[in-house]
């Protein structure tokens, strides 16, 4: 997925600002978007590719290559945007209020940033390379036997994390990030001296990745309100009882952005329905969608 979900969470607040034409905080969004895509979505196709490429899967790497090339398409869109927007609001006074609104917008952004940028290292077991290469790739081997490939795929994997964690929060200079990095290096090197034992079998702590994180506090930016709060909040509003009117077996589901939450309305026969944004502190519904 070569647009990963910051961006396309920043796209809520982009559309937000396009429709009430507040082409200020517009302009600081596609900007945010922009740096998602530069400080995620770069670093982690660019680890990806290079693996692919280094180990010989070209159909991989070309897939790799591929979404460098969206990527660098979707960058561009939001850079060109956000000069669009700022090109509509040049010359207009700027009164203290107004600086004020731009300077929370500002630092709403910079939350909504440094909370989206652990995510994928965060979360390298569940969703991107692991589930969708990594995983086959085990299956593969263990059908085969081959517990040798399984370690060593297992290492690789352990090795990739270290690297997001490195690449992306470690690199934009997020602090206290360095334990987890150095915790999934060390157990690929774990892995790697497994695999050269030759084992019959697979050890059991082959599987030890996936709950490394669990041993360590993750670090998030503290909402004062319960995602079940928020919840019922955004399904209390009026805009959002109109627009599930009718609908059945609607799934909700909120994620805390750093400063706000996005909570989502979907269902199997519609996919998504609505979208609320909610205020971290207020707990306000700020817009529907």
């Amino acid at each position: 997925m070569a647009v990963r979900q910051g961006t396309a969470t920043a796209e809520l607040f982009i559309r937000r600002y396009t429709q009430s034409g507040d082409f200020k905080r517009l302009a600081l969004w596609h900007e945010a978007a922009a740096e998602c895509l530069k400080h995620i979505s770069v670093p982690m196709n660019e680890i990806a590719y290079d693996y692919y490429e280094r180990n010989g899967y070209e159909k991989w790497a070309a897939r790799a290559k591929k979404e460098a090339r969206e990527i660098q398409k979707h960058y561009q869109f939001h850079r060109t945007r956000a000069q669009i927007a700022r090109q509509k609001f040049v010359g207009e006074t700027c009164n203290p209020d107004s600086h004020s609104v731009l300077n929370t917008e500002s630092e709403n952004i910079k939350k909504f940033i440094t909370t989206w940028l652990p995510h994928y290292p965060d979360r390298f077991y569940e969703f991107g390379i692991y589930p969708t290469f990594f995983r086959k790739q085990r299956e593969l081997a263990e059908q085969r036997g081959d517990y040798v490939k399984v370690l060593r795929l297992e290492a690789d994997a352990a090795e990739m994390c270290a690297a997001q964690y490195e690449r992306i929060p470690l690199a934009y200079g997020l602090t206290n990030y360095e334990k987890y990095r150095d915790m999934y290096r060390q157990y690929a090197l774990h892995l790697q001296s497994l695999a050269q034992q030759d084992p019959k079998a697979l050890p059991p702590l082959v599987d030890r990745g996936k709950r490394i994180l669990g041993s360590l506090a993750i670090q998030t930016e503290p909402s004062p309100q319960k995602a079940e709060v928020v919840l019922q909040i955004a399904k209390s509003d009026a805009r959002i009882k109109v627009i599930l009117a009718g609908q059945r077996a609607v799934r909700a589901h909120a994620i805390f952005q750093g400063f706000a939450w996005i909570v989502h309305f979907s269902n199997h026969s519609r996919g998504n329905i609505a979208v609320a944004i909610v205020d971290g502190k207020t707990a306000k519904v700020l817009d529907v969608f």
